[in-house]
């Protein structure tokens, strides 16, 4: 396999206060969905400044996910139906080269996304056979072998990407009424679950204070990521299948996947007593740097300072193409995907459009029942776009 080239990590103590996480836990790495646990979209990285260029583009087999930045490594799934093979891609980070491979076990469906930590890569499956749980498997990231898998007893329908933090791993499962499942990074035991409604579609967002999950009309939750206790728990006007990530910033919760008869896309709630404070118009995630937020409709990326609720500026579409994808921000410039292929940085502070290129397929990141889960990463000197069956990494 020869020697893997390992990128330095760079700290940015200041950056990551104002995200609410400690430096010292993190580095220059994409973790989950959205970069980080709790799915903030930013992050800082050497390398990643406008002008960029293609480094390498690789081709999976089937649509490929949302990457995993770490260790001189990057991490995708391809898959995404039951006609195609679903494989996990170990990617040298400086020349796309593959360092191996894992496809799923038979009988276990499909990958659905993955998560870092400590040098190894969860993994859930959309089922495992006889179809009573859930499947999780953890891989060195170094060079893909098993290091343990495990079942998820309870559930039967699988639909929400891992997150991996401080030694746990959190996911959800549903079939019957739904679960969220914490996982020892060690061995695979199940540590706690918690009983929600009903457990699709909701990448866990996790500090060390809490584990937060929602769901349809919304039913969205707060966790004590330790012992399982349910913090709060609110509740909309009724419940059902499906579910949307949350992410957590700044002491709220950014919640999505409401019913039409409130007045916005989104509602925030307080992060410590789930107590409604306002509301936001985005159809994809958010992304947040300093006093921002980054709020995407498919036709507009409109930034909204914080403390005001004043808009800072807006972004519109071009003719013929809409946003498709959630906003990152990295190293202060925001970037998203759109339905024709092109690959957009606008300047956190004023809008400006400083990037625009084509990666030659749809940049599409849906979150509705996604097999496997897409989104852009950032980190180690890459940005990397997925782009229908392509994994783009740019510097």
């Amino acid at each position: 396999m020869g020697i893997l080239s390992f990128f330095s990590k760079y700290a940015f103590g200041s950056f990551l206060l104002a995200l609410g996480i400690s430096a010292a836990a993190q580095t220059d790495l994409s973790v989950t969905y959205q970069i980080t646990p709790n799915h903030t979209g930013a992050i800082q990285t050497k390398g990643v400044t406008p002008p960029l260029a293609v480094k390498w583009s690789v081709a999976v087999v089937g649509t490929a996910s949302y990457p995993i930045i770490a260790d001189g490594m990057v991490f995708v799934i391809g898959g995404g139906s039951d006609s195609t093979p679903s494989t996990i891609y170990g990617l040298n980070g400086t020349t796309g080269a593959t360092v191996w491979t894992q496809p799923i076990p038979e009988g276990f469906g499909s990958w659905i996304g993955a998560a870092y930590e400590n040098g190894n890569l969860f993994v859930i499956t959309t089922q495992t056979p006889p179809f009573d749980g859930g499947g999780i498997f953890a891989f060195a990231a170094s060079d893909g072998h098993e290091v343990w898998s495990a079942n998820m007893a309870g559930q039967y329908s699988f639909s929400s990407s891992p997150t991996a933090l401080n030694g746990v791993v959190y996911t959800g499962g549903a079939g019957d009424g739904g679960t969220v499942y914490a996982v020892s990074e060690k061995n695979g035991e199940t540590l706690w679950t918690g009983s929600v409604e009903n457990g699709d579609s909701s990448n866990p967002a996790v500090t060390a204070s809490g584990v937060y999950v929602s769901y349809a009309c919304p039913q969205t939750y707060r966790f004590n990521p330790k012992t399982g206790k349910q913090a709060w728990h609110y509740s909309g006007p009724c419940e059902g299948g499906g579910g949307e990530t949350v992410a957590v910033y700044d002491g709220l919760v950014y919640v999505r996947d409401l019913l039409d008869n409130y007045p916005t896309d989104g509602i925030t709630l307080s992060a410590s007593t789930g107590g409604v404070v306002g509301g936001f118009n985005s159809e994809y995630m958010p992304a947040f740097l300093g006093k921002t937020a980054f709020y995407t409709e498919a036709d507009t990326l409109t930034a909204v300072n914080l403390s005001t609720g004043d808009t800072l500026w807006t972004a519109v579409a071009s003719a013929g193409e809409t946003y498709s994808c959630s906003p990152i921000v990295v190293n202060g410039v925001v970037y998203t995907g759109t339905s024709t292929g092109s690959l957009i940085g606008y300047r956190s502070a004023t809008g400006k459009q400083v990037v625009s290129m084509n990666v030659g397929e749809t940049i599409s990141c849906g979150e509705y029942f996604p097999i496997p889960q897409a989104g852009m990463g950032a980190g180690q000197g890459l940005l990397v776009v997925p782009a229908g069956s392509q994994v783009v990494a740019l510097q």
